[in-house]
């Protein structure tokens, strides 16, 4: 089976440069622009090679298998988000209309030149509004992608007639987005008010999140703690108290236990790692 990758936020930005890499195989639950600023390799998209070039974009929706060697220096940008990152219902029935995109066949996106360029530079503009974290950086950021999903529709071939029809992919990330958004409310984590919830059998539940993510589903919780308990370490200065709190720990003791557990270190020894 492939290894599956997920993502722990609505939204997030990756930016790699590489010299001689080879991506293994591997199928993620999320939606990804991949946008290649310069380099040259392969891709394998769907079982399907393509030989990528700089300036190359692809967009990749959940449940696509891909994998990469690059053959000469290669900078990969990659904007990866879930439904869950458009909370307007428009936006959001925009985005619906992309599960029923799919890049089994195809390489990368064809754009009319002036499309394409407009759609480097948002992405750039994008990367780095995500790392400066200016003023209203978050709305700026999903307008922006919304208008990349505009170009997108204006050139993908979408089955109309599909339109509407529920999905697993779709219920899946559903699924992990309500996790994400109760990770500090144990009580909502527990598997028959999950099950219930998303209409699915209390003894399956747990079979069903690991056929879609290869993990079971305490292992996301925790994982997904770990995010973002890592996040709040490095980026402020919050005690362990207080982020125990957020993550609704009962106790300091419950909360060391936890993160000594997944590093083998206690709270202050991880936080000096990271640090580092």
């Amino acid at each position: 089976m492939d290894r599956t990758f997920f993502i722990y936020q609505d939204f997030e930005v990756y930016s790699v440069d590489e010299f001689s890499w080879q991506k293994e195989r591997h199928r993620h639950n999320f939606f990804e622009l991949l946008f290649i600023e310069f380099g040259m390799g392969t891709h394998v998209l769907n079982a399907n090679h393509h030989h990528f070039k700089s300036h190359d974009i692809y967009f990749l929706t959940p449940g696509d298998v891909h994998s990469f060697k690059t053959s000469e220096p290669t900078r990969f940008h990659c904007l990866r988000f879930l439904p869950g990152f458009f909370s307007n219902t428009n936006e959001a029935g925009e985005l619906e209309k992309l599960f029923h995109y799919h890049n089994r066949t195809k390489g990368s996106l064809t754009l009319g030149s002036a499309d394409k360029l407009f759609m480097e530079s948002l992405v750039l503009k994008i990367i780095r509004e995500a790392a400066q974290h200016k003023k209203r950086h978050s709305e700026l950021i999903r307008y922006l992608m919304y208008s990349i999903l505009q170009l997108i529709l204006r050139y993908a071939t979408v089955d109309e007639n599909s339109f509407g029809k529920n999905t697993e992919d779709l219920k899946i990330d559903n699924i992990l987005s309500y996790i994400r958004a109760n990770i500090a409310n144990p009580h909502k984590l527990k598997k028959k008010i999950i099950a219930d919830r998303f209409n699915v059998s209390v003894n399956y539940i747990g079979e069903y999140v690991k056929k879609h993510l290869n993990i079971s589903l305490r292992e996301y919780v925790d994982v997904s703690k770990m995010h973002i308990i890592t996040e709040r370490l490095q980026q402020s200065d919050r005690t362990f108290s207080e982020i125990g709190g957020e993550l609704g720990f009962a106790d300091s003791s419950h909360f060391n236990r936890f993160i000594h557990r997944h590093t083998g270190k206690t709270p202050s020894e991880y936080r000096r790692s990271l640090k580092r």
